[in-house]
């Protein structure tokens, strides 16, 4: 598969989990309705509590969000519940003044959604389905991060593959090359042997012929010097003959 084909399947993935977490979060907000009768705008700023009339003005003012990171750095609310998914988390947290309840939907440490519920079985509820939209939420991601993994690897494996098919290619070159080199050896020792065996017989045959001459000169100087000797010979003979008489 191509790598443009695997991206337009991830944001595909991506866009489908984003309309379900939609669908996910309008179910939120229905079971909240059914489980404590509030409006989609209470839910999304809830009432505080009745306190000094300056402090339910600041909290209405700075929304419900703003309102839990508050009691979050003065150390008013208890962390019960947390769980993450990938970098998606939800929490339910405890806020002993009032008895109540927070349950907050957050990405990267930051709350993207709080509710505040005084009841501890709604409270319970509602963390159970951000919990659930996490997984959902998460999942695109989770799935994200294995493709990068996924992808990575086959583009290391397909670089140790280049590596490897340039050094068999190398090889073979050099393979052809040795084997021409060779080839055109064993041609140039074949012709040097053939025109070596043609001047060995050439050879043979002077060297026969010089012998053959070098005997026929033999023969004539046995004959000369057996000329000579009966010569020689021949004029002892008549000297004593001489001398007799």
């Amino acid at each position: 598969m191509k790598i443009s084909d695997c991206r337009g399947r991830l944001w595909l993935g991506v866009g489908v989990a984003c309309l379900a977490a939609w669908g996910t979060s309008a179910m939120a907000a229905d079971a909240v309705r059914d489980v404590t009768g509030a409006t989609s705008a209470q839910i999304a700023a809830p009432a505080v509590p009745a306190q000094s009339a300056s402090a339910s003005a600041s909290a209405a003012a700075s929304g419900t969000i703003q309102e839990l990171r508050d009691r979050i750095q003065n150390k008013e609310v208890t962390e019960l519940r947390t769980t993450y998914n990938g970098r998606y988390g939800a929490s339910l947290l405890f806020y002993p003044q009032t008895l109540g309840y927070y349950v907050a939907l957050f990405h990267e440490g930051q709350f993207w959604r709080v509710v505040k519920l005084a009841n501890e079985k709604k409270a319970e509820s509602l963390y159970a389905d951000f919990v659930h939209q996490t997984q959902v939420l998460a999942d695109v991601e989770i799935n994200r991060i294995k493709l990068e993994a996924q992808k990575a690897m086959i583009e290391r494996q397909l670089a140790e593959s280049e590596t490897r098919l340039n050094a068999v290619q190398n090889d073979l070159n050099i393979q052809r090359q040795q084997e021409q080199a060779l080839a055109q050896n064993q041609q140039a020792v074949r012709e040097q042997a053939a025109a070596l065996e043609t001047e060995r017989s050439a050879a043979r045959i002077r060297l026969s012929d010089v012998q053959g001459q070098i005997r026929s000169l033999e023969a004539q100087q046995n004959t000369v010097d057996s000329e000579l000797v009966r010569s020689v010979k021949g004029s002892g003979s008549t000297k004593k003959t001489t001398r007799r008489r």
